[in-house]
């Protein structure tokens, strides 16, 4: 399969086009991919990543830089998005299991959409000064299993 990459410095485009990239991405034509329904998961998460680091991240007085790295295969999507942002801890935004299930944050929602859409997710900092947020989706993977409703 070959690796999906891209690297952007609009994040107005970006977010664009992530939204239609499973149209594109993988291509029809190639046995082994992941079904319909992980790809537009694919494209959920990234739409919420990208979205959140428009609104949210500081990227000091540097043009914003991301860069999109997928790959594909009849088992799982795997993603790793490079910013060149300040970053930010995301353990400390996710829900905690003390939580109350019923108290939906005035903030927060997709980032709580990112979680349940994937099965493993990380952003850390890169040894060259980016962050990288890293997230897999399996081809069985039921976000419904996940949500807090």
């Amino acid at each position: 399969m070959n690796p999906f990459t891209k690297t952007y410095t609009d994040l107005d485009c970006a977010i664009d086009e992530v939204r239609s990239l499973s149209d594109d991405w993988p291509p029809p034509a190639q046995n082994g991919t992941v079904d319909d329904e992980t790809l537009h998961c694919m494209c959920l998460v990234l739409h919420e990543w990208i979205a959140n680091l428009h609104q949210h991240a500081h990227f000091q007085n540097n043009t914003p830089r991301v860069e999109i790295q997928l790959t594909c295969n009849a088992e799982q999507v795997d993603c790793s998005v490079l910013d060149n942002s300040n970053g930010f801890d995301l353990a400390s935004y996710l829900p905690t299991d003390d939580e109350d299930p019923e108290a939906f944050p005035e903030r927060g929602m997709g980032l709580r959409i990112i979680e349940a859409c994937t099965d493993e997710l990380s952003y850390s900092p890169t040894e060259d000064g980016l962050h990288r947020f890293k997230f897999i989706i399996p081809s069985d993977h039921d976000p419904w299993l996940n949500t807090l409703f």
